[in-house]
């Protein structure tokens, strides 16, 4: 690797972090759900459940969006992540709806309610990460939390168009009620790279590069465990 001061430079830690990312086992793009989504075996009633725990994030993401901009103290990132806002909220850069309508419209093409949504009991994989990406804000340097966002948006584009692609081949769902994974096909790949310009920017000692190593994998294991309901 490139050294700096007998350090790795940012760029080649941001290099070598998407390198590891894509070997990690629990990435979504390898979650047995997604398999199965796609291969046409995951039962309605497996969907519905992993829907209904998904959403409990999607719900809370336009609030953690604006949490994370209100903490940056860069003026040009910050304009950037208010477009993430209004991109989550208002579906603004994709010309959509905001995500969270479009979470809730793939919901009820698949027979769930919006009371299903809104008073479903949180499994302990998707409480223990809401708690912890509101924990995170509040503990780590704002572009470290950023940074995080390799590892989460960063990886979700693929996931989702092939959610999205398995929903149309093999469920028959209509195109515009699976919008909410072929957006954020297309939105988290621009969130990823945001991600990915932070990190270069900032993570310029060890530790902010340890911290942001470790806080990355810990988070795509949360992730990769609200997709892990029975069966999967």
């Amino acid at each position: 690797m490139e050294k700096q001061n007998g350090t790795v430079s940012s760029t080649e830690f941001v290099r070598q972090l998407k390198n590891d990312i894509q070997a990690f086992p629990k990435i979504r793009i390898k979650h047995p759900l997604l398999k199965a989504v796609c291969a046409g075996t995951a039962t309605m009633d497996q969907i519905r459940a992993w829907a209904i725990q998904d959403y409990q994030f999607r719900a809370a993401v336009p609030r953690i969006a604006m949490m994370r901009y209100l903490a940056c103290n860069d003026p040009e990132i910050a304009q950037k992540l208010w477009g993430v806002v209004e991109e989550e909220t208002r579906g603004m850069d994709t010309g959509s709806a905001g995500h969270n309508e479009l979470a809730i419209r793939f919901a009820e093409a698949i027979g769930l309610t919006q009371s299903q949504l809104v008073n479903a009991e949180l499994r302990p994989s998707t409480a223990a990460h809401l708690y912890y990406v509101e924990l995170i804000i509040h503990t780590l340097p704002w572009f470290v939390v950023m940074a995080i966002q390799i590892g989460a948006e960063g990886t979700f584009g693929p996931a989702a168009a092939a959610l999205g692609n398995g929903f149309i081949q093999k469920y028959n769902m209509k195109p515009e009620d699976v919008r909410f994974f072929t957006v954020h096909s297309e939105a988290d790949e621009e969130h990823g790279s945001l991600a990915e310009e932070i990190a270069v920017r900032y993570l310029h000692s060890p530790h902010l590069q340890e911290q942001t190593y470790k806080h990355t994998f810990r988070r795509m294991e949360l992730l990769y465990d609200i997709w892990s309901i029975d069966g999967f």
